[in-house]
Protein backbone atom coordinates (compact mmCIF):
# COMPACT_ATOMS: atom_id res chain seq x y z
CA UNK A 1 0.00 0.00 0.00
CA UNK A 2 2.84 2.29 0.51
CA UNK A 3 4.55 1.52 -2.72
CA UNK A 4 1.29 2.30 -4.53
CA UNK A 5 0.69 5.35 -2.70
CA UNK A 6 4.28 6.83 -2.97
CA UNK A 7 4.53 5.82 -7.01
CA UNK A 8 1.01 7.65 -7.41
CA UNK A 9 2.35 10.89 -5.36
CA UNK A 10 5.51 10.47 -7.62
CA UNK A 11 3.24 10.58 -10.84
CA UNK A 12 1.15 13.67 -9.96
CA UNK A 13 4.36 15.50 -8.52
CA UNK A 14 5.93 14.77 -11.92
CA UNK A 15 2.57 15.62 -13.62
CA UNK A 16 2.54 18.73 -11.74
CA UNK A 17 5.12 19.52 -12.09
CA UNK A 18 6.21 19.80 -16.17
CA UNK A 19 2.24 21.58 -16.29
CA UNK A 20 3.70 23.89 -14.13
CA UNK A 21 6.91 24.33 -16.23
CA UNK A 22 4.53 25.26 -19.16
CA UNK A 23 2.83 27.91 -17.19
CA UNK A 24 6.14 29.43 -16.29
CA UNK A 25 7.13 29.45 -20.40
CA UNK A 26 3.51 30.78 -21.33
CA UNK A 27 4.23 33.53 -18.34
CA UNK A 28 7.32 34.63 -19.29
CA UNK A 29 6.14 34.77 -23.21
CA UNK A 30 3.20 37.02 -21.67
CA UNK A 31 5.17 39.39 -19.93
CA UNK A 32 7.65 39.73 -22.86
CA UNK A 33 4.16 41.66 -24.11
CA UNK A 34 3.53 38.55 -27.24
CA UNK A 35 -0.17 38.64 -27.77
CA UNK A 36 -0.71 34.89 -28.72
CA UNK A 37 -4.22 33.53 -29.80
CA UNK A 38 -5.83 31.44 -27.96
CA UNK A 39 -4.60 28.42 -30.00
CA UNK A 40 -0.66 29.45 -29.62
CA UNK A 41 -1.93 29.12 -25.81
CA UNK A 42 -2.71 26.02 -25.89
CA UNK A 43 0.16 25.16 -27.77
CA UNK A 44 2.63 26.16 -25.43
CA UNK A 45 0.71 25.10 -22.11
CA UNK A 46 0.78 21.48 -24.54
CA UNK A 47 3.90 21.06 -25.39
CA UNK A 48 6.20 18.42 -23.24
CA UNK A 49 10.09 18.26 -23.17
CA UNK A 50 12.40 20.21 -25.07
CA UNK A 51 11.70 19.62 -28.39
CA UNK A 52 7.89 20.56 -28.25
CA UNK A 53 8.50 23.55 -26.13
CA UNK A 54 11.05 24.62 -28.93
CA UNK A 55 9.06 23.56 -31.79
CA UNK A 56 6.26 26.08 -30.31
CA UNK A 57 8.67 28.65 -29.94
CA UNK A 58 9.57 28.13 -33.43
CA UNK A 59 6.02 28.61 -34.39
CA UNK A 60 5.49 31.61 -32.48
CA UNK A 61 8.66 33.34 -34.53
CA UNK A 62 7.05 32.15 -37.77
CA UNK A 63 4.15 33.93 -36.94
CA UNK A 64 5.74 37.12 -35.16
CA UNK A 65 9.22 37.82 -37.07
CA UNK A 66 9.90 40.91 -35.89
CA UNK A 67 8.87 40.06 -31.92
CA UNK A 68 11.95 36.97 -32.66
CA UNK A 69 14.14 38.24 -29.92
CA UNK A 70 11.34 38.85 -27.34
CA UNK A 71 9.87 35.73 -27.54
CA UNK A 72 13.42 34.04 -27.46
CA UNK A 73 14.72 35.97 -24.83
CA UNK A 74 11.40 35.00 -22.87
CA UNK A 75 11.63 31.54 -23.64
CA UNK A 76 15.41 30.62 -22.71
CA UNK A 77 14.67 32.74 -19.22
CA UNK A 78 12.00 30.38 -18.60
CA UNK A 79 14.21 27.39 -20.04
CA UNK A 80 17.84 28.08 -19.81
CA UNK A 81 18.89 24.69 -20.26
CA UNK A 82 16.64 24.25 -23.76
CA UNK A 83 18.48 27.46 -25.25
CA UNK A 84 20.09 25.70 -27.95
CA UNK A 85 17.17 23.87 -29.02
CA UNK A 86 15.37 27.28 -28.51
CA UNK A 87 17.38 29.31 -30.62
CA UNK A 88 17.55 26.74 -33.41
CA UNK A 89 13.93 26.93 -33.86
CA UNK A 90 13.53 30.01 -34.22
CA UNK A 91 16.75 30.80 -36.39
CA UNK A 92 15.04 28.13 -38.60
CA UNK A 93 11.84 29.90 -38.50
CA UNK A 94 13.02 33.59 -39.17
CA UNK A 95 16.73 33.35 -40.67
CA UNK A 96 16.62 37.10 -40.90
CA UNK A 97 16.51 37.26 -37.18
CA UNK A 98 19.70 35.18 -36.58
CA UNK A 99 21.28 37.97 -34.79
CA UNK A 100 18.77 38.84 -32.54
CA UNK A 101 17.73 35.48 -31.94
CA UNK A 102 21.31 34.37 -30.69
CA UNK A 103 22.01 37.47 -28.72
CA UNK A 104 18.72 36.58 -27.20
CA UNK A 105 19.53 33.18 -26.50
CA UNK A 106 22.96 33.74 -25.20
CA UNK A 107 21.57 36.22 -22.81
CA UNK A 108 19.54 34.47 -20.98
CA UNK A 109 20.93 31.07 -21.32
CA UNK A 110 22.76 28.97 -18.95
CA UNK A 111 26.56 30.43 -18.21
CA UNK A 112 28.61 28.35 -21.12
CA UNK A 113 26.01 28.01 -23.83
CA UNK A 114 26.70 31.66 -26.15
CA UNK A 115 29.36 29.78 -28.31
CA UNK A 116 26.86 26.36 -28.34
CA UNK A 117 24.14 29.19 -29.73
CA UNK A 118 26.09 30.73 -32.06
CA UNK A 119 27.47 27.80 -34.22
CA UNK A 120 23.57 26.47 -33.73
CA UNK A 121 22.12 29.34 -34.67
CA UNK A 122 24.97 29.59 -37.77
CA UNK A 123 23.91 26.17 -38.66
CA UNK A 124 20.16 26.85 -39.16
CA UNK A 125 20.52 29.85 -40.95
CA UNK A 126 23.16 28.11 -43.69
CA UNK A 127 20.62 25.71 -44.03
CA UNK A 128 17.81 28.31 -44.55
CA UNK A 129 19.63 29.24 -47.58
CA UNK A 130 19.23 33.13 -46.14
CA UNK A 131 21.84 35.54 -45.71
CA UNK A 132 21.32 37.34 -42.21
CA UNK A 133 22.91 40.62 -41.90
CA UNK A 134 24.04 42.93 -38.90
CA UNK A 135 20.65 44.30 -39.03
CA UNK A 136 19.03 40.86 -39.08
CA UNK A 137 17.53 42.02 -42.94
CA UNK A 138 18.20 40.28 -45.88
CA UNK A 139 18.19 42.47 -48.87
CA UNK A 140 17.99 41.30 -52.34
CA UNK A 141 18.65 43.35 -55.12
CA UNK A 142 18.20 41.20 -57.89
CA UNK A 143 14.86 42.56 -59.25
CA UNK A 144 15.02 45.70 -58.04
CA UNK A 145 14.42 48.63 -61.26
CA UNK A 146 17.58 50.55 -61.83
CA UNK A 147 16.91 54.09 -60.20
CA UNK A 148 18.71 55.69 -63.52
CA UNK A 149 15.53 54.87 -65.61
CA UNK A 150 16.56 51.10 -66.91
CA UNK A 151 14.64 48.68 -66.65
CA UNK A 152 12.75 48.92 -69.61
CA UNK A 153 11.62 52.55 -68.97
CA UNK A 154 11.90 55.40 -72.17
CA UNK A 155 13.42 58.19 -72.09
CA UNK A 156 11.54 60.05 -74.75
CA UNK A 157 14.26 60.28 -76.65
CA UNK A 158 14.81 59.22 -80.67
CA UNK A 159 18.15 60.72 -81.80
CA UNK A 160 19.44 57.23 -82.14
CA UNK A 161 16.19 55.86 -83.84
CA UNK A 162 16.68 54.81 -87.58
CA UNK A 163 13.23 56.80 -88.24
Amino acid sequence: MRKTLSSITLAVALASGHAFADQVTLAALQNAGLAMTEAQVAAVLAAEGEAAIAAVVGQLVAANPDAAGSIVAAAVKANPGMAVAIATAAATAAPTQATAISAAASANAAPGQAEAISAAVSNAVSQSGVVATNSGVSNNTSSVPNVSGGGGSSSGSTSGSPN
